[in-house]
């Protein structure tokens, strides 16, 4: 699936929460503090493991070195890989949620909740057949060895431990 179109995906479900929190009423004011919080929380974790996501992919994922961002050309299991497949999208679901829960509204974070299992359903059905298509067996051994989401934050030290340290020279 081309680039543009995976970002018109992930836009079209963060652009929802918005038109779908308007229709609605704010049904416990007293707990939109604790929700906006957490919401902003998440929405930092997210950014956070799409920026290391990003990094690794590009440090590790070619070849040849790249500046910009582009699919690998190899399977990366350094950094954030080695605990989880797919750390980007997490991200995106991290901030899908988090955004729901700013808006205050119970019903909201519900609504965001379930899309974040739409974007877990597009993760398998879509990203990983084109990502097996792409990079074959060695993305079974891959698939076998890690899950494809891990809630620790030892992933996020160990990701950020490896976009630290410099890559040896390709033999």
């Amino acid at each position: 699936m081309d680039f543009v179109l995976k970002l018109v995906f992930w836009l079209s479900l963060a652009t929802s929460i918005y038109f779908f929190n308007r229709l609605l009423p704010t049904l416990y004011p007293h707990l939109s503090l604790y929700l906006k919080t957490i919401g902003y929380t998440l929405i930092v974790y997210g950014i956070s493991l799409n920026i290391i996501a990003g990094k690794t992919l590009r440090k590790f994922g070619h070849k040849n070195p790249t500046k910009r961002l582009s699919q690998p050309d190899q399977v990366v299991s350094e950094g954030i890989f080695s605990c989880m497949r797919h750390p980007a999208i997490f991200g995106l679901i991290f901030m899908l949620i988090g955004l729901s829960l700013t808006t205050g509204k119970i019903i909201t974070t519900l609504y965001g909740f379930f899309l974040s299992f739409l974007g877990e359903y597009f993760i398998m059905a879509v990203e990983e057949r084109q990502t097996l298509k792409r990079l074959n067996h060695k993305y079974c051994d891959f698939i076998k060895n890690r899950p494809p989401f891990n809630f620790s934050p030892i992933c996020l030290y160990i990701g950020i431990k490896a976009m630290l340290t410099k890559k040896d020279k390709p033999s």
